[in-house]
C-alpha cells in the first residue's frame, strides 16, 4: 500500500507494517508507527527515512546488513565505490572469542563523497549489535574520515570496522 512520508495511505487513513512493502521487519513496524502517530496528533517530525533500514538475521552467526550492496551500488551506476573488508577472527575481539568467532565487517563506501551511505554488512557473534553503528554511519552520512579518527572501544567486534575502514580501496 502506497503511503506518503507520514504513514497517511489516505483521507483518515494511515499504514504501517508489512502492508507497506517498506520491510517485513518488527523495527520497521515499530519506526512507522512512531511517524504514524505523529502525522496522526499533528505533530511536528520528520517523515519517514529508509535509506538505512537495518537488516538482521538472527542466526549463528548473525548476519546484518544497511543500505544497499556493492553489486546494487555498481549496477545503480556508483563508480567510484570503494570496498573494505575485515575478519572478525583476525580482530583483537576474534582472538579473545576464539571458537565461533567466524565472521566478517564489509564496508561499501562512496568514495567522491567519502562517506558510507552506500552501505554495509556485519557477520559475526554480535553481527547485529555491530551493526548499530554502521546504521548510525549510513543514515546520517558520516564521513568515512571521521570514523577513522574516533575512539573504537578494546576489545569489542566493533573494533573491525576500524579495520575495515584502513581496507578500503
Amino acid at each position: 500500500m502506497e503511503t506518503d512520508d507520514q504513514m497517511r495511505a489516505g483521507d483518515g487513513l494511515w499504514a504501517i507494517g508489512d502492508i507497506t512493502g517498506k520491510g517485513a521487519f518488527t523495527h520497521v513496524s515499530m519506526y512507522q508507527a512512531d511517524v504514524a502517530v505523529r502525522g496522526i496528533l499533528d505533530r511536528e517530525g520528520p517523515g519517514a527515512d529508509y535509506r538505512a533500514v537495518p537488516r538482521v538475521t538472527f542466526t549463528d552467526p548473525e548476519i546484518g546488513s544497511v543500505g544497499i550492496t556493492e553489486q546494487q551500488a555498481r549496477e545503480a551506476g556508483l563508480l567510484t565505490v570503494r570496498i573494505g573488508v575485515a575478519q572478525i577472527p583476525s580482530s583483537s575481539r576474534g582472538w579473545i572469542h576464539k571458537v565461533g568467532n567466524e565472521g566478517l565487517i564489509k564496508l561499501v563506501e562512496d568514495a567522491d563523497r567519502g562517506v558510507l551511505v552506500v552501505g554495509a554488512t556485519s557477520v559475526g557473534p554480535t553481527g547485529g549489535e555491530v551493526l548499530s553503528a554502521l546504521t548510525v554511519a549510513v543514515h546520517a552520512q558520516v564521513p568515512t574520515a571521521s570514523l577513522r579518527s574516533m575512539i573504537y572501544a578494546y576489545p569489542t567486534f566493533h573494533r573491525a570496522i576500524e579495520d575495515a575502514l584502513k581496507d578500503l580501496h
